[in-house]
C-alpha cells in the first residue's frame, strides 16, 4: 500500500463493525481471508444477540437505531416519561368570602337604551337585603376537585383538567352540581338579589366597576380575543364596590332563583358575562336562564352564606 493512502477495509470495519473476528492480531485485515467483503458474520451475530457490540441495540454506544431488529421501538431510545402533574396547591382552592352589609340597593334598570338595559331587567326596584357573605371569586377547578375526592360532587361534563388549570373556574357543571358543591362547603348558591348587590353596590352601577365602557383591564370578554377562561381574580380593575371579582366576564354563574312565570319545569337564573360575550352583555343587571340539567363551557358559579 502506498504511503499516505487509506485502507478502505479498515475504514468500513471501524465504522460499520463488519469485520468482527476477521482481523489479525495487529488490527489489520488478514490476507487471503476476504478482508474487502462482508461474509455475513456480523449479521448472524446480531440476529443472535441484538445488543452485541456493533449491533443496532448496542448498549455501549449512543447511536441507537429508532427501530430494533425485531421491528419494535428500542426501549433505550424512548423519550423520558413526563411526570404526572402534582396536586393543586392549597392556595388554588381559594374560597375566601366577602361580607356584604345589610341595607337597600337598586336592582334592575329602567333605561330604554338596549345597551344599558335589556328587556328582562326593565323593572327598577329598591331591594332591602340582610347581611350576607359571598365568595370573592368563582369556584376553581382545584376546589371542585376536592369535593369530588370527598365523594360529594360528580365530575363536570367537560373541560375539567384541575391539575393543569388549578385556578381556572370550574365549568360545565349543572345547577344541581353547583348546589351540591356549595352544600358540601356549608354554603349555598346566592339569590339573584344577593348576586346583583355584590356586583353593583348600593348605587346600582352599569358594570361592577361603574358606568365606564369595559376594557381588557376590567374583564375577560369577546373584545380581548382570548376565547377561553382565565385564572380567577385576573382582573382586579373589574372589582365590584365590595371587592368581589369576576362578576363580569370569564364565566357566567348559576344562582338560586327560578325564572318567573314558569310553574312547570322552571329554569334557573344565570348571571354575569363570559369570555365570548360582547361588552353589552357584561352588564351587572343582565339576566339569563337555563334548565337545571344544562352545563356549558361558559357557566360556572360561586357560593354565598
Amino acid at each position: 500500500m502506498a504511503p499516505g493512502s487509506e485502507d478502505p477495509t479498515a475504514s468500513r470495519g471501524s465504522s460499520l463493525g463488519l469485520h468482527v473476528g476477521l482481523e489479525g492480531g495487529d488490527g489489520e485485515a488478514a490476507e487471503g481471508e476476504g478482508g474487502d467483503e462482508d461474509d455475513g458474520t456480523q449479521d448472524l451475530a446480531c440476529a443472535e444477540d441484538p445488543e452485541a457490540p456493533g449491533c443496532p441495540w448496542d448498549r455501549n454506544t449512543t447511536n441507537y437505531a429508532d427501530e430494533g431488529v425485531w421491528g419494535n421501538s428500542d426501549p433505550h431510545t424512548f423519550a423520558p416519561q413526563e411526570a404526572e402533574p402534582e396536586a393543586c396547591p392549597d392556595f388554588a382552592v381559594y374560597g375566601d368570602m366577602i361580607q356584604i352589609p345589610e341595607g337597600e340597593f337598586v336592582m334592575g334598570c329602567d333605561s330604554r337604551n338596549s345597551y344599558e338595559c335589556g328587556k328582562a331587567e326593565r323593572e327598577k326596584v329598591v331591594v332591602d337585603l340582610p347581611s350576607f357573605a359571598i365568595d370573592r371569586m368563582e369556584v376553581t377547578q382545584a376546589a371542585y376537585e376536592r369535593c369530588i375526592e370527598g365523594g360529594a360532587c360528580t365530575a363536570p361534563s367537560g373541560h375539567f383538567k384541575p391539575r393543569e388549570n388549578c385556578t381556572h373556574p370550574v365549568v360545565n357543571v349543572t345547577w344541581k352540581q353547583a348546589g351540591q358543591y356549595c352544600a358540601w362547603m356549608d354554603k349555598r348558591l346566592p339569590t339573584e338579589a344577593e348576586w346583583e348587590k355584590a356586583a353593583r353596590g348600593e348605587a346600582g352601577g352599569l358594570f361592577p366597576w361603574g358606568d365606564t365602557t369595559p376594557t381588557c383591564e376590567h374583564a375577560n370578554y369577546e373584545g380581548c380575543g382570548l376565547r377561553t377562561t382565565q385564572p380567577v381574580g385576573s382582573y382586579p380593575e373589574g372589582a365590584s364596590p365590595y371587592g368581589v371579582l369576576d362578576m363580569a366576564g370569564n364565566v357566567r354563574e348559576w344562582v338560586f332563583d327560578r325564572e318567573e312565570g314558569r310553574a312547570r319545569q322552571p329554569k334557573r337564573a344565570i348571571r354575569g358575562g363570559m369570555f365570548s360575550d360582547r361588552d353589552i352583555n357584561l352588564r351587572a343587571a343582565r339576566r339569563t336562564w337555563g334548565d337545571v340539567s344544562v352545563s356549558d363551557y361558559g357557566i360556572g358559579f360561586r357560593c354565598a352564606q
